[in-house]
């Protein structure tokens, strides 16, 4: 029997003078039914409503992870290009010499060097001005010794060549490479 029927059972006894007759009558009712989760359904809907969280978490922390990693072996990676590129200049110095006057390089000298800390500036004002246009959301730019690269995918020729002016238009960007893939929606 269920926890919302009621059976309701009747016994008529006729008993007759030579004849005895016996009817039985059920009657079955269903009241309102009680609706309630089990719990290993219950269990499933945690677990579920966990992995629905979890996921978009763990995959937004681990983008996050890896873009900081990247950063970090493009600043290795121009740091080593920039220590290979200067030479210790040694020479022997003559017995006399007449006095040395010291003078700070321009500051166009040392952004031609392209240090890391100026290609990561470089390279996250390119970021900002294309992520500012929402038909160039898509293009990621990297940026080593002021020479900007330009990836990704978009639907016309007009943006990508749009796109490359607003990342020459960055102030330290020496040079724009363009590797934007064109793809007719």
């Amino acid at each position: 029997m269920y926890p919302n029927q009621e059976i309701d059972r009747i016994q008529v006894v006729v008993d007759n003078p030579g004849v005895r007759r016996e009817t039985i009558t059920e009657i079955t009712q269903e009241g309102p039914r009680e609706f309630s989760f089990s719990p290993g359904v219950l269990l499933a809907l945690a677990i579920l409503a966990l992995i629905v969280i979890g996921l978009p978490v763990y995959v937004v922390s681990n983008k996050n992870a890896n873009e900081d990693a990247n950063r970090q072996a493009m600043l290795e990676a121009s740091r080593a290009n920039e220590t290979q590129s200067q030479q210790p200049a040694t020479s022997p110095a003559p017995a006399q010499q007449p006095p040395i006057v010291v003078q700070q390089p321009a500051a166009s000298v040392t952004q031609e060097k392209g240090s890391p800390l100026d290609d990561a500036t470089i390279q996250d004002a390119a970021t900002k001005r294309l992520s500012d246009d929402p038909s160039l959301t898509s293009i990621s730019v990297i940026v080593i010794d002021g020479k900007a690269t330009l990836v990704g995918v978009i639907g016309s020729p007009e943006l990508k060549a749009k796109a490359q002016r607003v990342v020459k238009a960055v102030r330290g960007v020496k040079s724009v490479e363009n590797k934007i893939e064109v793809v007719n929606q």
